[in-house]
């Protein structure tokens, strides 16, 4: 068996943690899931293994979807990256398409198009 597809998720509402988790449940997936992007970005330097997939919501205390894509990129931390989010400007999408974000969803997401996306992306 191959090596499971690593998600870190990062939201601070609860409800869309324990949904990203019941989504992507099974061998083929391994997930990790904190409340902001200081966490978040602990949670990537403390990691021996680098996350595949990194889900991050728009809307978080501490950084937003936006500061935390931004600090990734600076310091060139591997992994694809899906924003969600229940309110996202023109400019904040102008901004993520810039840092080479891989899908933006809509909250609510639809979970097949959201699997769908994870799939394409492995």
């Amino acid at each position: 068996m191959d090596a499971p597809f690593r998600i870190l998720t990062v939201d601070n509402e609860a409800s869309v943690t324990l949904s990203l988790k019941f989504v992507f449940a099974g061998p083929r997936y391994e997930i990790h899931s904190v409340e902001d992007g200081q966490a978040a970005l602990a949670a990537l330097e403390a990691s021996p293994d680098p996350y595949d997939l990194i889900i991050v919501d728009q809307k978080m205390p501490n950084l937003t979807g936006l500061e935390l894509v931004g600090a990734l990129r600076e310091r060139s931390i591997p992994g694809k990256i899906i924003v969600l989010s229940a309110d996202i400007s023109a400019e904040a999408r102008a901004a993520y398409e810039r840092m080479d974000v891989h899908a933006i969803f809509p909250k609510p997401f639809d979970v097949g198009q959201l699997r769908s996306a994870v799939d394409n992306l492995i």
